[in-house]
Parts: C-alpha cells; sequence; structure tokens
C-alpha cells in the first residue's frame, strides 16, 4: 500500500517567531504584511537570520511576544 507525502513544513528549525506566528494562526505572508516586510525576509528570520530593530519590534506586536521571548534575549 503507497504511503502519501505531505507537504507540510514545521516551524524553521523551531525558531519562536515561526512558532509564535503559528500559533496565531498566520502564514509568513500573511506577517509579513502585517510588519511591513517581504515573506523571504519572514522567512529567513524563522530560519535564524536577525531582523533590523524595526522588523523585531513590528513582529513582537504583531505576535503578541516580547522581543526578548522571540529573538532569544530573555535569561
Amino acid at each position: 500500500m503507497p504511503t502519501e507525502t505531505v507537504n507540510r513544513r514545521a516551524p524553521e528549525r523551531g525558531h519562536p517567531v515561526a512558532a509564535a506566528r503559528e500559533r496565531a494562526g498566520l502564514t509568513q505572508q500573511q506577517l509579513a504584511e502585517k510588519v511591513g516586510a517581504g515573506r523571504a525576509t519572514i522567512a529567513r528570520i524563522e530560519a535564524g537570520a536577525l531582523p533590523s530593530v524595526r522588523i523585531a519590534l513590528a513582529i513582537g506586536r504583531a505576535l503578541g511576544g516580547t522581543v526578548e521571548s522571540l529573538f532569544g534575549g530573555e535569561r
């Protein structure tokens, strides 16, 4: 019996932004539109790139989290 392939991607490397975005029910494109960035920018951030301060703050506001919790500044 053939198995089905599911084309569903998990959050990029478990990044907190990806997890928070999914909890908020947003796609990368929707988050990008909310923060004034491109979808590719969100994908790079979820893959580990550091955003500008402006984008980091906008992502925090859009997802209801702190910059520290989303980008690793909390201890």
